[in-house]
Formats: structure tokens, C-alpha cells, sequence
């Protein structure tokens, strides 16, 4: 388990968790998708007020998907200006709803500093996209596949390949890394989601999925899947099921006496998702 300062264990995690509580059994998907239509309205694309992480800084970006500038946030490892021939594998972390690219940088960086630190993670690069309240589909996926990624390749010293990419998320982020990775199978080769969920994923989905299924085998892509007993226990369950009798990687963990707290996400699954990242992400 890792032993963080609590400054930065919770760092951001509380305004996080209690803007973003699961929904009542009782609300619809209907409504939930009215109240992601009103919060559209009170997203802010640009956060520049970035906790001081060292390795973490803010960048802005012109999208022609969102028609307008988009933030975004890069960690990058201590070694990184010492090793200038080395390049770096990356992770995606993307933000719940009503985080942005600046909510959860500091605190997800330096959950991946203390697994390097550790020898649980190679050294890599992380990235923090401002997803809106989106769930990471249509303008914003166009934006994060077509135009984030390049730059950051463009930009950094990574190993611009699937087998070096990987993504991970919390709740609404949870299930965008999902389901960046069900759409793009070759561009990822690990996704994790803390607190996730799949909604209103139909038969065009599962189709989806089938059909990345092969490349996923192929590739030896891996999937971990924490939700807490008081948070979706069993979000992920069908979904986990399918991937083990199609015989792909897959771990499914529910943890005891948890809610939709991203602080206890980190402090009780950080480093079972991180090995599990760190089995695929191929460092040349």
C-alpha cells in the first residue's frame, strides 16, 4: 500500500467526490443525461490554477473539434531532463464529472511518482485532458485522439505506440478510459477505471467491444476495474465477465466500507491498477 503526506493524498479528491456522487437508484438515465446537458453550460475549457506538483505544468491547446482552446496538463518524470535520448511510455488519466485537466493532476502525479519511486512503474509521462462533462465521446474523443495525442507526441520524448499508452480514469473518467479503449483497441494497450461505470452503452457498444476483442488478445491488452461495496459494486461486472471467457487480462476488485471517494481509491487500489498498467507498457 502506499504512504502518502496527507496533503497530497487528498489533494483535490474532496470536492471531487462531492460533486460527483452516484445517482439515486431511483433517477433515470433520462434525467442524469438533463443534468449533464445543464452542466455544459458551466464548463470551463481552460484551468490554468494548477496545484505546484514538480514535473506537473499547464499547456493550452487550439481544437478545432471543441472550436475553441482547450487545457490540458503534463507531468513528467525527475529523469526526464537528464535522460534526453530516453523515451517514455504514457498515461492518460482522466478526470470525473465537474473535474477538469488541473483537478486531478497533482494528486494522480504523485500517485504514479511514489510507483516509480517504489519499482512498481517505469518512468512515464502522464496527461491530464479537460474532458467537460462529455464522458469522453463525440467532440471531446475527437479532440483527445486526433489532436491531443499527436501534440503530446509532437511535443515529448514519448514512444508514440499503442503498447506505450495506456489510460485511467475516475468515475465518468473511469468510463471514458473504457470506452476510448473499446473504440481505439490498437492505440492503448491498458485501461483502468476507479469508481466508473458503463451507462447507456447499447448494442452499438457491445459490438464495439466484440469486435476490439481479437486485437486486445493480440496485443496482451489488460483492464482493471475498482468500484467500492457503497459505490456500483458491480458496475463493471457483465462487462469483466465477457473479457474472461473471450480470455482477455482482466482484474475486477470491490473494495470494503467505500464510497465515491478518489482519495480511497488511490491509498486502497493505486498500486494493483499501476502493476497492472506497468505489465503492458513497453518502454522501447
Amino acid at each position: 500500500m502506499f504512504i502518502f503526506a496527507a496533503s497530497i493524498l487528498l489533494l483535490n479528491t474532496t470536492a471531487i467526490s462531492a460533486q460527483e456522487q452516484p445517482a439515486a437508484k431511483t433517477e433515470t438515465a433520462d434525467s442524469q443525461e438533463s443534468k449533464r446537458e445543464e452542466r455544459k453550460k458551466d464548463v470551463k475549457w481552460v484551468n490554468p490554477d494548477l496545484k505546484e506538483f514538480k514535473g506537473l505544468s499547464h499547456h493550452i491547446m487550439q481544437s478545432n473539434a471543441l472550436g475553441h482552446e482547450v487545457g490540458y496538463s503534463v507531468w513528467l518524470p525527475a529523469e526526464y531532463d537528464q535522460k534526453t535520448k530516453q523515451r517514455y511510455p504514457v498515461i492518460y488519466f482522466l478526470h470525473g464529472m465537474g473535474g477538469s485537466e488541473s483537478a486531478d493532476a497533482p494528486s494522480f502525479s504523485a500517485v504514479v511518482s511514489k510507483a516509480i519511486e517504489d519499482g512498481i512503474l517505469p518512468p512515464v509521462i502522464c496527461v491530464f485532458p479537460n474532458g467537460g462533462v462529455s464522458f469522453y465521446r463525440d467532440e471531446v474523443e475527437t479532440m483527445i485522439i486526433n489532436e491531443l495525442i499527436p501534440t503530446i507526441d509532437s511535443n515529448y520524448r514519448t514512444i508514440a505506440k499503442g503498447k506505450s499508452r495506456a489510460l485511467a480514469g475516475f468515475s465518468m473518467g473511469g468510463f471514458g478510459s473504457v470506452y476510448l479503449s473499446v473504440r481505439y483497441p490498437e492505440m492503448f494497450c491498458a485501461a483502468g477505471s476507479m469508481g466508473g461505470g458503463l451507462w447507456r452503452m447499447g448494442d452499438e457498444f457491445k459490438q464495439a467491444t466484440e469486435k476490439a476483442i481479437p486485437t486486445w488478445k493480440k496485443n496482451n491488452n489488460g483492464f482493471f476495474f475498482v468500484n467500492g461495496d457503497q459505490d456500483r459494486p458491480e458496475a463493471f461486472e457483465e462487462f469483466a465477465k465477457n473479457l474472461t471467457e473471450k480470455g482477455v487480462e482482466n482484474e475486477l476488485v470491490v473494495l470494503a466500507d467505500t464510497g465515491h471517494d478518489l482519495g480511497k481509491y488511490y491509498k486502497e487500489s493505486a498500486p494493483q491498477l499501476l502493476k497492472l498498467i506497468a505489465k503492458r507498457l513497453k518502454t522501447k
